[in-house]
């Protein structure tokens, strides 16, 4: 149903507006600094609003169309002699994942207040990132999708290149080529939609599924894997992260990990599975192995790693295979006969696992960042015994930490939990694969914890500063959720759930 008041809209081009402002008065670093603060929570308050639009029952907020699977739609004719459209539209996948995007970007402004080097400009890109990840999230059209999926590169190529540690160019680059080379398979199989389909409206393409069984369509989702799951990204698409993540600054870093790694996995449920189903059925056995690779990879690498950052940055390619795995869960379980819930458990697991680790990742970062800002290093080989001179930083480190080996009431065990589920349910004892990963997951953390907090302090940290208030309150905000997700998971599992059934049965 197109709505009267464009709250989809207002999300995009709203951040897009204050970017703009931002970095125009960037030679006054107070008002750039509040009017992008300012923007960043007004798109926080219309993406809470968009959210409790499908939490609330009836209509108060979002009149929505028994017809339709969105829940609010606006559009209008663009290129009409190309039949290219401006189509935007929320359904219980997109509402989850901006939310997130809306969440954390003034978290990632306030863990950057203190930054010296051109502060403006800096979160000028946080808001054209905002923009551009939304739009990606909300946008039904083919051509405007990959129009904002590119633009989205070159926020964060500039975010690392400018603001990043001594080998930022190199890392910069290293992620625009990946990312960017990535994209042109994405490019081929937009037009071959088009081609099949004669339209770039998303929604009669995922309703008519134009690209039958066969070899194009497996060619197709393999395009289409490679492209999404360089962004994820899966073990062998992921070497660009590590290097991107410990050269970016902290908010950088936690915009990448938070939101945009989440485009990969988004991709994969929107194009992969709903717009290709028969091909997604022949070819799930790539999802399974490359998530199964990653999960065990990523976790195996973090135990060798000594950079806070880097470690943090190979735990996310492990924690992403959690996705690609579920997704493979969820179309193979579908399948067979008598294992529907279990499917949708698996789905619903994936796209919770992006929720939650776009949460806890983000913490993880800043608490990387700010040992790294205070102390000079971020090598766990050089800590010890911190907790003594630090303590808040020692707690949010130690709350993240557990977060993400997933111990039971905060939400990675959430994630973790229903994942698990739906991989038992489709592929049996496999299962143990993920499992064993979480008893790594667990030694690595550990490990990290009893050598950075634990024993003797350090000489050298005699004198160390623990966290002031502009890097409290953003760790404590997510904090909160992770103990209200972990505890109410419910809030965005329902909507998963139910959404994850729906396109499922039309497989």
């Amino acid at each position: 149903m197109d709505l009267d008041f464009p709250i989809l809209s207002l999300l995009i081009f709203l951040p897009l507006l204050g970017a703009v402002l931002t970095y125009l008065l960037g030679f006054s670093e107070r008002a750039g600094k509040a009017i992008a603060l300012a923007f960043s929570f007004v798109a926080l308050a219309l993406g809470t609003l968009l959210l409790l639009g499908f939490l609330l029952p009836g209509d108060f907020i979002l009149p929505r169309d028994p017809g339709s699977p969105y829940a609010a739609e606006e559009s209008f004719r663009w290129v009409e002699s190309l039949g290219i459209n401006y189509i935007v539209g929320v359904d219980e996948l997109s509402v989850v994942l901006v939310f997130l995007s809306t969440l954390l970007t003034p978290l990632a402004m306030a863990i950057s207040w203190d930054e010296r080097h051109r502060p403006s400009h800096l979160l000028a890109f946080f808001l054209l990132m905002e923009a551009t990840v939304n739009g990606v999230f909300l946008s039904l059209d083919l051509f405007q999708f990959l129009i904002f999926w590119e633009v989205g590169l070159v926020p964060m190529y500039f975010i690392i290149a400018v603001w990043g540690g001594p080998r930022k160019r190199y890392a910069a680059i290293k992620f625009f080529l990946y990312t960017f080379l990535a994209s042109l398979p994405l490019l081929v199989a937009v037009f071959a939609f088009y081609f099949y389909a004669g339209t770039f409206d998303m929604r009669e393409i995922i309703r008519d599924t134009p690209i039958a069984r066969g070899v194009i369509g497996n060619l197709m989702f393999l395009a289409m894997l490679a492209a999404f799951g360089t962004k994820l990204p899966t073990f062998p698409l992921h070497t660009w992260l590590p290097d991107a993540h410990v050269e970016a600054p902290t908010g950088g870093s936690v915009l990448l990990a938070g939101i945009l790694l989440k485009l990969g996995g988004y991709g994969l449920i929107r194009f992969n599975v709903q717009m290709l189903p028969e091909a997604a059925q022949d070819m799930y056995w790539t999802l399974a192995l490359l998530g199964i690779l990653s999960i065990l990879y990523g976790a195996v690498v973090c135990l060798a790693q000594d950079d806070l950052k880097r470690l943090v940055a190979y735990s996310s390619v492990s924690h992403m295979g959690f996705v690609t795995l579920g997704i493979a869960a969820g179309v193979y379980g579908f399948t067979q006969a008598g294992n529907e819930r279990g499917a949708v458990l698996g789905m619903s697991g994936a796209i919770f696992q992006l929720f939650a680790h776009g949460l806890v990742s983000a913490a993880l970062f800043m608490v990387a960042g700010s040992l790294g800002h205070r102390l000079g290093t971020r090598n766990l080989s050089e800590l010890g015994g911190i907790a003594k001179r630090m303590p808040r930083t020692a707690t949010f480190m130690m709350i993240a930490f557990l977060a993400s080996l997933g111990l039971p009431g905060l939400v990675g065990f959430v994630a973790e939990f229903i994942t698990f589920l739906g991989v038992y349910a489709a592929f049996g004892l496999l299962v143990f694969v993920p499992i064993v990963s979480v008893v790594i997951t667990a030694a690595y953390y550990i490990w990290a914890m009893q050598r950075a907090l634990f024993g003797p302090l350090n000489p050298r940290w005699e004198s160390a500063s623990d966290m002031e208030a502009f890097e409290v309150a953003p760790l404590g905000a997510l904090v909160a959720t992770f103990v209200v997700f972990g505890f109410l998971p419910i809030l965005v599992l329902g909507l998963i759930t139910s959404w994850s059934d729906a396109i499922l049965g039309g497989l």
